[in-house]
């Protein structure tokens, strides 16, 4: 499904990514791990089409992404919930999550796919009304992954999705996501919470510095002595 290549990108002289290379499948989990300012939102942000590319090659379903922007990327399927939820916090739950159908016409569509959301976030039906930034931070991550549902996406980017949760709100977004994924939804989750992610993922990447420097499979990963020491505090 995704295709990233030599893919190098920077901010201004700086360097952050350097020839990263790696695969997505249809229908995987994967996900990628690596400490603070390893580049890891940097690389989700170049896949958005909201960092520019400096050298290398991203292709999505076959088709060349590298300089396509970021809305168009959206309505290809490709769709992030990013870092810290990102919310509108002056409009209510309800409106945001009819924002995240932008790039969609209205009508009965859109409206089903709504009343599916409220289906899998009751919190959200309860609360459609209220703004978003008068939200707990598990209910603001709820709307944000419904809002990139709207979406209808078919490549559904996570960055950091458990930060800042409590750690039963933290075991209820994966079991989300463990669905979404259930129901076709191919996932790239970019997570601190090593062991967690790992446990889900089909296959991982380990990027350090802005580098590839491990692959395999999730469970594999988990089980790696260099893993274990630098993420997993073993």
């Amino acid at each position: 499904m995704l295709e990233v290549r030599g893919l190098v990108t920077s901010y201004g002289r700086i360097e952050v990514l350097h020839e990263v290379d790696l695969t997505i499948c249809r229908g995987e989990i994967v996900s990628l791990v690596g400490a603070n300012g390893a580049g890891k939102s940097t690389l989700l942000m170049t896949l958005s089409g909201l960092q520019p590319v400096d050298r290398g090659g991203l292709a999505y379903a076959g088709a060349d992404l590298t300089r396509l922007p970021a809305h168009q990327r959206v309505a290809m399927g490709i769709v992030q919930v990013p870092e810290g939820r990102q919310v509108f916090r002056d409009l209510s739950v309800h409106d945001n999550l009819r924002l995240g159908a932008f790039t969609r016409k209205g009508g009965a569509e859109v409206n089903e796919d709504l009343e599916r959301i409220y289906n899998r976030f009751p919190i959200l039906r309860q609360k459609r009304h209220q703004l978003a930034g008068m939200l707990s931070g598990g209910q603001q991550q709820m709307l944000a992954m419904g809002r990139a549902l709207m979406a209808r996406p078919r490549l559904l980017l996570l960055d950091e999705p458990s930060m800042g949760l409590a750690p039963l709100i933290v075991e209820e977004i994966f079991d989300i996501i463990r669905e979404l994924n259930g129901e076709g939804i191919t996932v790239f989750l970019v997570e601190q919470n090593a062991s967690q992610a790992l446990a889900i993922s089909d296959r991982a990447y380990v990027l350090e510095a802005g580098r590839v420097v491990l692959e395999g499979a999730g469970r594999d990963l988990l089980e790696d002595d260099k893993v274990k020491a630098a993420y997993l505090g073993i």
